[in-house]
C-alpha cells in the first residue's frame, strides 16, 4: 500500500478508537451495503487474526455492523449499531478464526450476506489509516481499494456495469 500523504497514515475523521479496526471496517461494511442497495437481512461475519482477538475492545464488531447499516465512519451511531441492527431486523453472527487462507493480513474479515434471494460473500482487509480493500467477491479474487472519502455507490455501480476490477479509487 502506498500512502499519498501524512493524512493517509493519521487517519480519517471517525468514531474511534482505531482507524484500522473501526474506520477501515466501516468502509468494508458500507461497500457491502451499497452492493446490496440496503442493509442485509442476514450477515455471517468471520474475523481473523487481530480482528478476532480484539474485535470488542476496538469496536470492530460495531464498526462492521454500522457499515452494513449504511453508516459513515464519522457517524456516532456506530456505537449503537448492534442495537440498531435489531431494530432494522438484521440478524448477524460473528465467528472467529486464527488465520485466513484466502488472504494473509492480520486485519481480515469475510462477510457473507443475504437479502432476499441474493447471497454474496465478500473478503475485506483493513490496511490502516482508514484505508481498506475488498479482496474477494463470491470467491473471485479482487483488488478494490477503498478510502473513507469514496463514493461507494458510484464505485459499486461502475464495477457492476463494467465487470472490471478497479485497481484503486481515491
Amino acid at each position: 500500500m502506498e500512502f499519498q500523504s501524512c493524512f493517509d497514515i493519521i487517519g480519517p475523521i471517525m468514531v474511534g478508537p482505531s482507524s484500522s479496526h473501526t474506520a477501515g471496517v466501516v468502509s468494508i461494511g458500507k461497500f457491502i451495503y451499497e452492493w446490496l442497495g440496503e442493509c442485509p437481512e442476514e450477515a455471517t461475519i468471520v474475523f481473523y487474526d487481530s480482528f478476532a482477538e480484539t474485535y470488542q475492545g476496538h469496536g470492530t464488531d460495531k464498526a462492521l455492523i454500522g457499515g452494513l447499516l449504511g453508516l459513515d465512519t464519522s457517524d456516532t451511531r456506530i456505537r449503537q449499531s448492534l442495537e440498531m441492527a435489531k431494530k432494522y431486523g438484521m440478524q448477524y453472527r460473528f465467528e472467529f478464526e486464527d488465520h485466513c487462507d484466502d488472504y494473509n493480513h492480520p486485519n481480515t474479515t469475510v462477510v457473507t450476506v443475504k437479502r432476499g434471494d441474493n447471497r454474496v460473500k465478500f473478503g475485506g482487509v483493513s490496511l490502516g489509516g482508514g484505508l481498506s480493500k475488498i479482496f474477494m467477491i463470491d470467491d473471485i479474487e479482487m483488488d478494490i481499494r477503498l478510502s473513507t472519502g469514496d463514493d461507494f455507490a458510484t464505485l459499486v455501480k461502475q464495477y457492476k456495469q463494467t465487470g472490471k476490477v478497479l485497481a484503486e479509487v481515491i
